[in-house]
């Protein structure tokens, strides 16, 4: 919606066009839906949770020895 100083006749806003919304293919709305899925089906497949390992080095504090 656009403010203005002044409104505008009624016959000029009768004589604008309306705004036509961008087109969406039927293509590109499957094509998004499948990578999604395929995506999605990768993260499940590869985000398995890791074990936790012990560190196994020891570690030397500065004044802890004295």
């Amino acid at each position: 919606m656009t403010f203005l100083s002044r409104p505008l006749p009624a016959r000029l806003i009768l004589a604008r066009e309306p705004v036509q919304r961008p087109r969406v293919s039927r293509r590109g709305v499957v094509t998004g839906v499948v990578v999604a899925v395929v995506l999605t089906g990768l993260a499940w497949i590869d985000g398995g949770e890791e074990s936790l390992h012990p560190i196994a080095q020891e570690v030397v504090l500065p004044g802890a020895g004295q």
